[in-house]
Formats: C-alpha cells, sequence, structure tokens
C-alpha cells in the first residue's frame, strides 16, 4: 500500500507532468496531431472510468460507450434549451451517474459473462435510443453546432482544458485505488465471500462502482461536445465499448497509470501505422492476445516489475560494492 507521503508525491509529480506537457506539446506539434492529443485524453478518461469498475471491482461491464454517449447528448440538449455551459456539464455528468446507478442496481446479483451480458444490452438500448429519438437526438445525422464552451477547433486551448480536466481524473482514480474504500473494493474483487463474511456492504460498493464509471463516461463525453462541436450516434455505438475495453486490458486491469497507457496506445499507435491501413487493426488484435497470455498485468505491470528487478539489481550492486571496500 503506498503511504500518504508517497502518494502526495506521486500526484505532485503528475502535475508537474501534466504542466510540462501543456508547456512543450503546442510548440512541437502541429494542429492535426494537437488534436489527436485531445481525442487521445478523452480516451484516457474513459478508460480510467471503465477500470473503476472493471480494474479496481472486477465486474465486467460493456456500458462504458452507453455512458460517454448519454453525458454527450445530455449535455448538448440542455444547451440546446438554453443551460449555460457549466451547468449543463455539471447536468449531464449528474444524468449519467444516476443512470449508473439505475444500471447497477438491477445487475447486484449478476457476474461474469451473465453482467457483460447485460451491461452490453444496456449499451444496445442507448445506441438504438441515440438514432431513433429523432426529436430530441437528431437521429442518425446526430446534433451539430453545440455551444460547448466557445473552444470547438481550437486545439491549442481545448489541450489545456482537457488535460485539466484529465488530471482531476486521474487524481481521483488514484486517490480512490488507495483509499481505505479502494481497498474495501479490491478486498471484495478478490475474494467475494470473504468480503462478506467480515461485513462489508458489497452492494453498496458495486452500485458506487458503475456510478463513478458512469460520471467519469459522462465528462468524456461533455468534453467530447467541448472539442468537437457537434456529436453523432456512430461515435457513441455500442461497438466501440470494445475499444476501452482493451485499452484498460492492455494498459493494465487495476491501474490507473496503466489506463493512461492503453489509452495512448490505442489512440497514438493508428497514427504511427497509417501505413498499414485496416492491418493495424489485426496487430492491434496481436498484440491483445499477447499481452493477456504473457503479461497478464499488463503494460503498467510489466513496467512495474521490471523497475522492481532494476532497482534490486543496484541496490546489489551497491551491497557488492561496499562490501569489497571494506
Amino acid at each position: 500500500m503506498m503511504s500518504g507521503r508517497r502518494l502526495l508525491a506521486f500526484l505532485v509529480a503528475s502535475i508537474i507532468v501534466t504542466v510540462a506537457i501543456a508547456l512543450v506539446l503546442p510548440q512541437v506539434l502541429g494542429i492535426y496531431y494537437l488534436h489527436v492529443v485531445d481525442v487521445m485524453l478523452i480516451n484516457v478518461i474513459l478508460a480510467l472510468g471503465l477500470n473503476m469498475v472493471l480494474g479496481f471491482g472486477g465486474q465486467i461491464s460493456l456500458a462504458q460507450s452507453a455512458f460517454f454517449g448519454l453525458g454527450a447528448y445530455a449535455f448538448a440538449i440542455m444547451q440546446a434549451h438554453g443551460w449555460p455551459a457549466p451547468v449543463a456539464a455539471i447536468g449531464a455528468v449528474a444524468f449519467s451517474g444516476i443512470l449508473g446507478a439505475l444500471l447497477g442496481w438491477p445487475v447486484l446479483r449478476l457476474r461474469g459473462h451473465y453482467l457483460a451480458l447485460a451491461t452490453l444490452a444496456f449499451a444496445l438500448i442507448v445506441s438504438e435510443l441515440m438514432v431513433n429519438l429523432d426529436m430530441l437526438t437528431g437521429g442518425a445525422n446526430g446534433m451539430m453546432q453545440i455551444e460547448g464552451v466557445g473552444l470547438a477547433g481550437n486545439n491549442q486551448p481545448m489541450l489545456y482544458v482537457l488535460l485539466a480536466v484529465t488530471l482531476v481524473a486521474f487524481a481521483g482514480s488514484v486517490i480512490f485505488a488507495y483509499s481505505p474504500m479502494g481497498l474495501r473494493v479490491r478486498a471484495f474483487r478478490d475474494d467475494l465471500i470473504a468480503a462478506q463474511a467480515v461485513g462489508l456492504n458489497v452492494k453498496a460498493m458495486k452500485i458506487g462502482l458503475f456510478v463513478a464509471s458512469a460520471v467519469y463516461g459522462g465528462a468524456a463525453g461533455v468534453c467530447y461536445c467541448w472539442l468537437q462541436g457537434y456529436i453523432s450516434p456512430d461515435v457513441f455505438g455500442w461497438q466501440t465499448t470494445f475499444s476501452y475495453l482493451s485499452m484498460v486490458v492492455v494498459g493494465g486491469l487495476g491501474s490507473s497509470v496503466g489506463a493512461v497507457i492503453g489509452a495512448a496506445l490505442y489512440t497514438l499507435v493508428p497514427e504511427w501505422l497509417r501505413f498499414l491501413q485496416e492491418a493495424y487493426f489485426v496487430m492491434f488484435g496481436a498484440v491483445v492476445i499477447i499481452v493477456i497470455a504473457l503479461v497478464p498485468g499488463g503494460l503498467a505491470g510489466l513496467g512495474a516489475r521490471l523497475f522492481k528487478r532494476l532497482t534490486r539489481a543496484r541496490s546489489t550492486d551497491a551491497r557488492s560494492l561496499s562490501e569489497q571496500e571494506a
């Protein structure tokens, strides 16, 4: 378990890295690649949210695309009815969280593939509603000219806004992971019967995880409106939830850093391998299979093991050197 001092140092380091990124990237990247980074940050928020319920809680949820879309459409509809952007953003995130609780309550008794199918059904329903509620959502054409925060298309200012939101989301994930509640959640993930035997309120924690995941998804949806200035239902289709699942698995289940790594790779690698066109998906699928088979802890877990080995090797070398000098 990370001590309070180490946790604070880690969060301070995260702030420093975020500020460095904000200062450096606009100087070295063009408009297009700044937009790619902006999209990557939205994917990071989505992956962090899914990691809450899947990584920390061990609950297989395929509803992240639905929460993403619900947040975006709720924000756009509220703004269309004259709500100020800050109020609409808070309302959209709260709306997503409420629906997360409504989803979490009826699926409390489900586990494994039954839970996965139930959440996938929810994503399918939301996807169909986005297309068919023409009067409310704009149907298949989506909703255009969303006011947002007035920065749609301005990639550099949006970078600062999205970095700030992502930093808050990341800090929240890290603090939760090492809080007493986070430790209780991981306890029921690892051994449900033992957690219930010691009196943990597993039902409340499960609902809380769905709410947290939905809040992150809703926040990502609001950020997407700010970035693009329009929304289309195909962006939030149920198929996209498997992309977020891949991000979390490849990065490392139960790791906030892993969610960031997975989202970054999933967003940036296609740009680097654009010349391969559709063959990229074959390669990424192969990477997912290799990681699952050989590195169960994901890339973050692999990096942590390598760091420990390097640290152990350095301490061994230092001890040997001191013994020789003696």
